[in-house]
């Protein structure tokens, strides 16, 4: 079984970790470059149009992600697969048409609810903010099947019971991310990625002032 990732990277990658079900990555829409220098953005004399589709590592620390934390600080690993996976003509196809289409929706709505007439139609209704407890009551019913599709994942997952548990995975996911470089005429110009930008009201996408702040969030 794999997660395609719709929006939210840590809300996907909980739900993978959850069901231990690696987690497919999107495709990267990208406007800036990412280089070890200060530049403008895109660099001059190139034919790059913005957006452009870019590589996972100008996000993502990937070396990171595939084996650099330990699993007794960290929690388990979190497995991943790239965007085009489900593209990939090695993928058999009976794995791409076992699919699972999961819309998620508001769960004192009209009609949000997990029927046998939606399940035979290939998708379910499924409460957004849905508890540990809900996802595996719910997807221990869909285990034979391949890839579950979320229409999002934006508030899709409460978070883990186990406080340890839940702090183990956001001090992993933080370490995911890595960081741009770099703004013109700036020491330094890098500016620190964070996956919980969300949760901090006065973040912003800025290089360190001093180099007492040149650090990872997650230092």
């Amino acid at each position: 079984m794999s997660l395609p990732w719709a929006r939210s990277p840590s809300d996907s990658s909980a739900v993978g970790a959850l069901l231990s079900v690696p987690w497919v990555m999107p495709r990267l829409w990208c406007r800036f470059e990412r280089m070890w220098f200060g530049h403008p953005g895109i660099l001059e004399g190139t034919l790059t149009k913005q957006p452009f589709v870019c590589p996972m590592d100008h996000l993502f620390e990937i070396h990171t992600m595939l084996h650099g934390l330990s699993e007794e600080e960290f929690g388990p690993q979190i497995h991943f697969r790239e965007y085009s996976f489900l593209q990939n003509p090695s993928v058999p196809k009976h794995v791409k048409e076992s699919l699972l289409n999961v819309q998620l929706c508001d769960a004192h709505s009209k009609g949000c609810n997990i029927s046998d007439e939606t399940t035979s139609r290939g998708f379910i209704q499924f409460p957004r903010n849905s508890t540990e407890q809900k996802y595996m009551q719910v997807f221990s019913q869909y285990k034979d099947i391949k890839v579950l599709h979320f229409s999002s994942m934006a508030n899709a997952f409460q978070g883990f019971n186990d406080e340890a548990r839940e702090v183990k995975f956001r001090n992993r996911v933080k370490r995911y991310v890595g960081l741009w470089c770099c703004v013109e005429n700036r020491d330094p110009g890098h500016i620190y990625y964070d996956i919980y930008w969300d949760e901090k009201p006065e973040w912003k996408p800025e290089p360190p002032r001093t180099s007492q702040d040149d650090h990872p969030p997650w230092d």
